[in-house]
């Protein structure tokens, strides 16, 4: 359980707190146990939302905080650099975890050892310009769909029997034949769809919903596939990058130059 932006929200509940309360006229007197009770339930007030957001019905997060924030009330000065390591050393390690989910090839060990060794005066020969240039071609390459394998998924597709291939390079195996009209590029359809990867990584999908786009604004691939099908239809369209993408692929989750496999219903032509 990751508990680092509530934390972040208390730091900044605190100090908006304080700041009010310098600002208001102070009691002639006040008990040490009522304002204690006070400032926790302003405190426990602004905290309370983001809890419940983060950790619904889950009394046993909400215990592991409050030890938390008891721990951090326990600490000596001497060791408050030691925790605020240990603060950045968690963020640092959540986003290593992510980097690695994504293909970076970082190794915890590897990455602490240079990071100690940098922090301590000595340089690994890499300024920080170098160090973004290098970062870059390693998210380059990573975004890159390798294109001998979208070829090999092409070609294995173009061979199964029920599959056709166009003039255009566009690949389609008829699922489930529809019935009435063809829509045209200047029609808006109602479709059901399941978007994948040539690995079957699926990256799009409307699930049990529908969704509805005007033709021409779809990717190539997928305009001329919808063009050919008809209401109640069904058809699974192998789409090159050059009639997907392309080189620029999209957003996190489709690679420069990757091959799309795509399970669409035309629902409806909308009118």
């Amino acid at each position: 359980m990751k508990i680092k932006n509530i934390t972040a929200i208390a730091a900044i509940t605190v100090a908006a707190i304080a700041a009010q309360n310098a600002q208001a006229a102070a009691p002639a007197a006040a008990p040490a146990d009522s304002a204690s009770m006070a400032m926790a339930s302003i405190v426990a007030n602004y905290l309370r939302p983001a809890l419940e957001r983060q950790y619904p019905a889950d009394d046993a997060a909400v215990q592991m905080f409050t030890d938390g924030v008891g721990k951090a009330f326990a600490i000596e000065p001497v060791d408050e650099v030691y925790y605020q390591g240990l603060s950045q050393g968690l963020n640092i390690r959540d986003n290593l975890d992510r980097m690695r989910a994504e293909g970076y090839p970082i190794d915890n060990a590897a990455f602490l050892a240079e990071l100690r060794a940098i922090l301590s005066g000595r340089s690994n020969g890499m300024t920080a310009d170098e160090a973004n240039l290098y970062m870059a071609k390693v998210e380059e390459s990573l975004r890159k769909a390798d294109s001998a394998e979208q070829d090999a998924f092409l070609a294995a597709q173009a061979a199964r029997e029920g599959v056709t291939t166009l003039p255009s390079g566009l690949l389609f195996e008829v699922i489930t034949e529809g019935e009435g009209d063809h829509p045209t590029m200047d029609d808006t359809v109602e479709v059901r769809y399941t978007g994948r990867l040539a690995n079957g990584n699926i990256f799009d999908q409307t699930r049990d919903n529908t969704a509805k786009f005007p033709i021409k604004n779809l990717i190539r691939g997928f305009s001329e596939g919808l063009t050919m099908m008809r209401p109640g239809g069904t058809y699974r369209l192998f789409i090159p990058s050059e009639l997907g993408y392309g080189e620029r692929g999209a957003g996190k989750d489709i690679p420069a130059g990757a091959a799309l496999d795509f399970t669409v219903t035309l629902v409806d032509i909308v009118k």
